[in-house]
């Protein structure tokens, strides 16, 4: 009976040392790299992101989701949320597509403020799911430029991180 618990006790020894890089994972990295208008309604506009996500740390990443809110000339803009799982490489990167929504009225806010200027300051903020022993989530924000581009091939708008 001494020695069955012993062997428990390696067991779970063995696996919490498993998880333990999880637990002190640095947060990951994630930037605007495309934002594309979709078909809207009256009331709200949905924007298809591409939202890159780079691994610092020298272990792979399993990512359960990501929540976020994204602020266009320091103003609320739009916000989203990806349940879709993502393993990203150690000290890689993997692109995440989501879904953003905003209101028409956030959109007219920006036309009006935008002017003849077609570069737009972001501010991307919010958590990243890691799974592991009790999965938790890590905050991440950052900061940067877009530049706004006609679409080759039809009238859609584009922005592009500069």
């Amino acid at each position: 009976m001494k020695r069955f618990l012993s062997l428990i006790g390696i067991g779970l020894v063995l696996a919490l040392a498993a998880c333990a890089p999880i637990d002190r994972a640095e947060p990951p990295d994630v930037s605007v790299a495309d934002i594309k208008m979709l078909p809207g309604g009256l009331f709200e506009q949905r924007f298809q992101l591409e939202l890159r996500v780079t691994n610092p740390n020298n272990f792979d990443l399993p990512l359960e989701g990501l929540s976020f809110k994204l602020a266009l000339n320091d103003k609320p803009f739009a916000q989203g949320v990806s349940g879709e799982s993502v393993t990203v490489p150690r000290l890689g990167e993997a692109r995440i597509p989501v879904v953003a929504s905003t209101t028409v009225l956030d959109i007219m806010q920006q036309v009006l403020s935008l002017g003849q200027n077609t570069d737009l300051t972001y501010r991307l903020e919010g958590l990243a799911y890691i799974e592991g022993v009790g999965s938790h989530a890590v905050p991440y924000e950052r900061s940067g430029k877009l530049q706004v581009l006609p679409d080759q091939g039809d009238a859609e708008q584009r922005l592009i991180p500069l």
